[in-house]
């Protein structure tokens, strides 16, 4: 199985899987001896970053906001095209602050973050000071939990590669050797089952919605909330239509993805749509099953 780990990190991957970067070729050099190909680092986004000028998002710091599935292919940052994007990012003799880089196998942000030091299975002797420069590795109950808000909360991205190595096979290469699969094992979808589109919004009557399919609809939106503080905002079940296999609803869940395109968050976010009337959903939907 393979094995988890942590990092904090001062944002989040944006709209492309970047690479794991390090400040230090030893930085990079400690994690890879310390982990195997096909591993997990997830990024905690630091509350307390060491340099006073750093702006982070209150709304980012100390949650789980990236993931990265690890190769031990090593590259230069500059090499993906990555440059600084804040004044902090760069050294006091204008050099990129992360220079160093692991390519990744797979990257992933994650939708509605939660708290690190929320999730079960953190403790006292969580944080430590390595997970500050390089990886630290994590087991039992926290790395479970780490492993199911990646499958109920984790959004893959397209990887980068290095511009100046041909990757994109090595990359496909390990992405066969490494398949995804939390536990070992991989869950098949009951195609005989009757799926349905849901409509879920963030707090009763929200415009947040989030628009996908399943078998259990009521069971996808409770997963939805696993994570998520009861001081938070929780996500409601707002519809739970009937469809009928499993394609049938994957194609209808693409044609309303189509028609509510401007509504989404990011250009690859399929499933989170932003200021939408949940009855113009519903509208469509009527529509879409008349055809």
């Amino acid at each position: 199985m393979s094995g988890v780990f942590f990092t904090y990190v001062w944002g989040t991957h944006g709209k492309s899987g970047g690479p794991l970067t390090f400040t230090s070729k030893q930085n990079r050099t400690v994690a890879v001896r310390s982990t195997q190909e096909g591993d997990f680092a997830f990024g905690v986004v630091s509350r307390n970053p060491g340099d006073p000028n750093v702006q982070i998002p209150d709304e980012w710091k100390g949650r789980v906001l990236n993931v990265w599935q690890i190769s031990h292919s090593t590259a230069d940052t500059s090499e993906f095209g990555i440059e600084a994007a804040n004044t902090w990012d760069k050294l006091e003799d204008g050099s990129y602050r992360w220079p160093y880089a692991l390519q990744p196998i797979r990257t992933w942000i994650i939708r509605d973050a939660p708290e690190f030091r929320e999730l079960p299975g953190y403790g006292p002797s969580t944080h430590t000071q390595r997970a500050i420069t390089t990886l630290q590795e994590v087991g039992g109950e926290l790395a479970a939990t780490l492993r199911d808000l990646l499958v109920t909360n984790g959004e893959e991205l397209e990887v980068m590669t290095p511009r100046f190595q041909t990757m994109e096979n090595r990359v496909r290469q390990l992405r066969q050797k490494h398949p995804f699969a939390i536990n070992g094992y991989a869950v098949e979808p009951n195609t005989e089952a009757m799926n349905s589109i849901y409509v879920a919004t963030l707090g009763k009557g929200g415009r947040v919605l989030k628009i996908g399919h399943a078998q259990d609809a009521m069971k996808r939106v409770t997963e939805f909330n696993k994570f998520r503080l009861s001081s938070e905002p929780q996500w409601v079940l707002h519809t739970d239509q009937a469809i009928g296999s499993v394609q049938d609803a994957i194609d209808v869940e693409k044609y309303l993805g189509e028609a509510f395109a401007k509504h989404r968050t990011e250009p690859n976010n399929n499933e989170v749509y932003v200021d939408l009337d949940p009855m113009e959903v519903l509208t469509k939907l009527a529509t879409v099953q008349r055809q």
